[in-house]
């Protein structure tokens, strides 16, 4: 699940997520719009029901948080601004939710059809694995796009308005020019006919 969201200073945000035991939480967000390489927030993961932090997030930027659960329990996934700035954050936000147990019990069940798919069995583990670690660095690379694309927007925004502004400028000088040159060069009626 990925999605996208503003983060105001002085607040919070939490998501709740209910968990089976064995299943493994994977939570990545990203700040798209990040004025100094120091601007953070604090995400965790909460005991829903004792209010106990499980997991804890501080670095700048961008983080993670992994959890695998013991037990069956319902978890908050929060994030909060921190007082290093007063700035809005819009926040990308990725949730990946697996359960290794059922992974492994579809992969046993397929290795007790055919004793001898040993072999099998640990191939297909193994692929488990990387596709588990794969499907972790996708959603890294997606948070990186999505970082790219949001600061092309807005250097595109800042382009196209300087580039107006001096648009303006031009035609307004260009305009004011020609009105200067032209009273410059301007004679009075009664000269020319006098001269007549």
């Amino acid at each position: 699940m990925r999605f996208k969201f503003w983060l105001h200073p002085d607040s919070h945000e939490c998501y709740h997520e209910l968990l089976d035991n064995g299943t493994s939480v994977y939570f990545m967000y990203e700040i798209l719009n990040s004025q100094t390489h120091d601007s953070s927030i604090v995400a965790f993961f909460r005991n829903a029901y004792n209010g106990s932090i499980l997991a804890v997030s501080t670095t700048p930027q961008r983080g993670n948080l992994q959890l695998t659960t013991n037990e069956t329990t319902l978890i908050d996934i929060c994030m909060t601004h921190t007082k290093s700035d007063n700035s809005a954050k819009y926040l990308s936000v990725f949730l990946h939710v697996y359960h290794i147990d059922k992974i492994l019990a579809s992969i046993k069940e397929a290795g007790e059809f055919d004793n001898s798919s040993i072999n099998a069995y640990n191939s297909l583990d193994s692929i488990k694995h990387h596709v588990i670690v794969t499907r972790e660095r996708q959603i890294e690379m997606e948070m990186l796009n999505q970082k790219d694309l949001y600061l092309i927007e807005q250097n595109l925004l800042w382009v196209n308005r300087w580039a107006i502004i001096h648009i303006i400028l031009i035609i307004s000088c260009s305009l004011f020019q020609t009105f200067f040159i032209r009273r410059l060069f301007q004679t009075p009626v009664s000269i020319k006919r006098m001269r007549k």
